[in-house]
Formats: structure tokens, C-alpha cells, sequence
């Protein structure tokens, strides 16, 4: 059986802000002949100001530029695209994402990355204290954009019954890490 390859791009830390659909356009170009699917990831807590590109309005020129980057880099077939967003989103802008990702007939959303909402020093906290956060995301995403759309269940996860759990809040695969 064929093992699914997912692609997980990202800007490169030295790309200003205003070049990262740029960086996008590049990664998806060259990496969608290889990927299954292309998850453009613009929640990481390691990498300087990625989060910032969360917002719509920074959001669209990459997610554009990347579809059309992974359609130049894989003319003889489409390669689904998603965005990965973080569980520290506000309601509204989780809202506004969702919206987006409809807008531009993306394939997909996957949440939620580790989150920075915690004590513990630089970087993004994984584990069980994210399920709480990652299944109302989920949940909130599946009312928002439908039955139809791909959601990627990730955050927290560590059991059956978590997994469980996001499936039942609306994800259509969970992930573990």
C-alpha cells in the first residue's frame, strides 16, 4: 500500500513579510510533484512573524500564490491544498480563515499547531493540554465551512478516545505528533 505524503510548507525565517507568497509560490512549486497533499503552514511558533500571516489579509497572497505555484510545479494533476492554523486564533479570525479558505476553494484546513499560550519558555506546547482548544476549533470549523471540506483534527491527541473525539466534533482525519 502507497504511504500518503503530506508537505508541510513554510517561509523561510530570513523572508520578510511582504515576500513570503514568494517563499510559498517556490516550496509549492517545487515540492507538489512529491506531495500528496501540500499543508501551508502559517502557525508555527518557531519561525520569527510567521504567525502574523495569519490574518486574511496577509493570508490571501500566500495561499494564492501557493495554489498557483503547486498547479505550475504539478501540471498533470491538482495537489490539494490546506492551511494549518494555530489554536490560538481568536473565534473570529478562525471564522475569518474559514471564510477564506471557502473563498478560494482551498481543499482543506488543518487544526490546530502547538500553542504559545503557556509558560514553559519559547515555542509551542503539544500534548493534552491542546485537545480542549483543537476540538473547538474543529467544531467551530465544520459549522462554518460545511460537510464537504477536508479538517485535519490535530492537537492533543494521545488516545483512541481522543481521536475519537475530534472525528466526532467534525475532523475528517486526525493527526498525531
Amino acid at each position: 500500500k502507497k504511504a500518503v505524503v503530506a508537505v508541510n510548507i513554510g517561509k523561510n525565517k530570513v523572508t520578510s513579510a511582504e515576500d513570503a507568497p514568494l517563499d510559498y509560490a517556490y516550496c509549492a512549486r517545487v515540492l507538489a510533484p512529491y506531495a500528496d497533499f501540500l499543508v501551508v503552514n502559517v502557525s508555527s511558533p518557531n519561525t520569527p512573524g510567521l504567525r502574523d500571516l495569519q490574518s486574511v489579509e496577509s493570508l490571501r497572497p500566500i495561499l494564492e500564490h501557493a495554489r498557483a505555484g503547486a498547479d505550475e510545479g504539478s501540471a498533470d494533476r491538482r495537489v490539494p491544498l490546506l492551511v494549518k492554523i494555530a489554536p490560538d486564533l481568536a473565534d473570529e479570525d478562525v471564522d475569518a480563515v474559514a471564510d477564506l479558505a471557502l473563498e478560494l476553494g482551498l481543499d482543506g484546513i488543518v487544526a490546530a499547531n502547538t500553542t504559545i499560550g503557556h509558560d514553559r519558555g519559547p515555542g509551542g506546547l503539544s500534548g493534552p493540554p491542546l485537545l480542549p482548544r483543537a476540538l473547538e476549533i474543529v467544531s467551530r470549523l465544520r459549522a462554518r465551512v460545511g460537510a464537504d471540506m477536508c479538517l485535519i483534527g490535530v492537537g492533543g491527541i494521545t488516545t483512541a478516545e481522543d481521536a475519537r473525539r475530534m472525528l466526532e466534533a467534525g475532523a475528517t482525519l486526525v493527526q498525531g505528533y
